[in-house]
């Protein structure tokens, strides 16, 4: 998921991509911004290459 959110990828674009409903996505989204301590997709995908999860 968080490789995902690094690309282009539109919300909708995830979801078919990993063939999951788009709620799915947004809930995973939410969690892992929660888990990162931030608010936005660019800030999630910096800190994550900030701990070296991508």
């Amino acid at each position: 998921m968080l490789r995902l959110l690094s690309t282009e990828l539109s919300g909708p674009e995830i979801a078919r991509e990993l063939m999951v409903a788009l709620s799915t996505v947004r809930t995973h989204t939410k969690r892992i911004y929660g888990k990162l301590n931030v608010t936005n997709r660019r800030a999630a995908v910096k800190r994550a290459t900030e701990l070296e999860l991508i």
